[in-house]
């Protein structure tokens, strides 16, 4: 993949998850239902959403890197991945640092809930196309 390719992927994916992440905390705000000068987020706070989705986009492109080893790709995606939240999420709002710890633990809980349920799908889907692929011989005469 080159670098035009892969700029335009993590850019896209980074759109994707800033979408995603802006979605959810109107939902959230929607369903505390604060006042809307309590909880409208400056321009700063906007943009480390945007910062936040670009480090789970680059976190993702990880697993395209197919020289490294698989569970050295979940390692890294993983650090990544709790690194973006607690740096975008976490510390802009001062927490104590036991409410950080909890924050990071929560975070990781659904973290691993998540990857075993992609995991499972992924073996899933790999074995049906492996059932459905047709036997091709690599000895045959030509």
């Amino acid at each position: 993949m080159n670098f035009k390719s892969l700029t335009k992927k993590v850019l896209t994916d980074a759109c994707i998850f800033f979408s995603l992440i802006t979605a959810i905390y109107s939902v959230i705000v929607m369903i505390i239902y604060v006042d809307d000068t309590e909880v409208l987020l400056d321009a700063s706070r906007v943009l480390l959403f945007f910062v936040a989705s670009l480090l789970f986009s680059l976190a993702n492109g990880i697993f395209k890197i197919k020289r490294i080893h698989t569970a050295l790709r979940f390692i890294i995606h993983y650090i990544l991945c709790v690194f973006a939240f607690a740096a975008c999420f976490m510390l802009p709002v001062s927490p104590d640092a036991s409410t950080m710890l909890v924050g990071i633990v929560i975070f990781s809980v659904i973290y691993f809930v998540i990857a075993a349920l992609v995991a499972l799908f992924r073996s899933r889907y790999k074995s049906k196309k492996e059932e459905t692929s047709e036997y091709k011989s690599q000895f045959s005469k030509k």
